[in-house]
């Protein structure tokens, strides 16, 4: 409860979570994840590390992979209708999902299902009869769809359907308690409705963070270019980390590195009484990559850092460039290398901010030349090393 209590956004109900763990019985645990993408980030890993937390205290880890559900694609918080998945990018994307959340879950202790199991065999008349116990009101009304509806964009009926299917996902596994992002609410919440209109116990719902991006300034997304990914190396982890601006070094000590409460209340008192916040985030960031890479891959990429940027020794331990050798336009050069548009690419390179071996690449440059070794600056903190 304390751990929910620091890190959760919002507990439905608290009171019957508390009493459920109290009980001595095992509580069913549930989280759905669509493979609708073939690569995670850290802050899509935010609810496995709950999950792991209940799994540790000795509850039922009830994993659901959406195949079926990610063909329809989870509406919230979208700007537009997602592009329809075929099943097998589907399986595809959830053959490298499987093998990145086993970094963080013990799947050999979890149940593991997926949604066709149940969507796959479902009569059209049991399909209808869901509907029947669901208001048409309440996905009219939904905030998302009322934006995409007032920008003129339309909303498809198929996604107004999402929630019904998460909603039976928690009927199938008869789930005590589902987690998610504080942009799933409602579908977490058409969990608890459906469960009690079937006569069951109603579910109870805890509501987590998002994790800002590396930009400091919208919600981690591959779309925007602001992530640390779960396959990065440990330097590339660890530099995007030493990148996040000061006001993220709590949230990312507690949601990203998943450190104690002890130990993000003493960066907060530390920070408050005029800490240098580098050093804050250097442990904050080691923290990040130990997770993903073990301890001495953590420790190694934390002294490469420092031997790179406090001993100005630039030639080892920066993350390779995705751009290799060769003649290279600029705004292309920097898309490569994470910028999400061309005008902020002009932007940057107005600012002074793009750098190839020491030298300012000016406004006008035609081409950019790379070489095998070639060190890339891009703003004050993030460097890149030609392969």
């Amino acid at each position: 409860m304390r751990l929910l209590d620091e890190r959760s956004v919002e507990l439905i109900d608290r009171n019957s979570i508390a009493a459920r763990m109290a009980s001595g019985r095992r509580i069913r645990v549930k989280l759905g994840i669509d493979p609708t993408a073939p690569h995670l980030h850290i802050g899509h890993m935010l609810p496995i590390r709950f999950l792991r937390a209940f799994q540790d205290a000795g509850h039922r880890a009830v994993l659901i992979i959406g195949d079926f559900t990610a063909q329809i694609g989870d509406p919230s918080g979208q700007g537009a209708t997602r592009a329809q998945l075929f099943p097998g990018e589907v399986k595809r994307n959830e053959r490298t999902y499987l093998r990145q959340v086993a970094g963080a879950l013990d799947l050999r202790r979890a149940e593991v299902h997926h949604n066709s199991e149940w969507f796959g065999k479902m009569r059209l008349a049991e399909f209808l009869g869901l509907l029947t116990r669901f208001a048409l009101k309440s996905a009219w009304e939904r905030e998302d769809f009322q934006r995409r509806l007032g920008a003129g964009k339309s909303v498809r009926l198929h996604e107004a359907i999402y929630p019904v299917l998460q909603a039976f996902d928690s009927v199938a596994v008869r789930a005590d308690i589902e987690l998610g992002g504080a942009d799933q609410r409602l579908n977490l919440l058409a969990g608890r409705e459906l469960q009690s209109s079937l006569g069951a116990v109603a579910q109870d719902v805890v509501l987590l963070p998002y994790l800002i991006g590396i930009d400091g300034k919208e919600k981690m997304s591959k779309s925007v270019g602001n992530t640390i990914n779960t396959e990065d190396s440990a330097a590339s982890m660890f530099g995007k980390a030493m990148s996040i601006p000061d006001g993220l070094i709590i949230p990312y000590a507690r949601l990203a590195a998943w450190l104690s409460g002890a130990e993000v209340a003493s960066f907060k008192r530390a920070l408050a009484a005029g800490a240098n916040p580098r050093d804050a985030k250097l442990t904050v960031a080691e923290g990040i990559a130990r997770l993903y890479h073990g301890a001495a891959a953590a420790r190694k990429a934390r002294s490469g850092f420092i031997r790179v940027f406090s001993k100005r020794d630039r030639t080892a331990g920066l993350p390779p460039s995705p751009a290799g050798a060769g003649e290279h336009d600029p705004f292309d050069l920097l898309m490569r290398l994470g910028v999400r548009s061309k005008a902020e690419a002009r932007r940057l390179i107005a600012g002074r901010a793009l750098e190839v071996d020491g030298s300012v690449i000016p406004s006008g440059r035609k081409a950019v030349t790379l070489r095998s070794g070639s060190v890339i600056r891009l703003g004050k903190k993030r460097f890149f090393r030609v392969p």
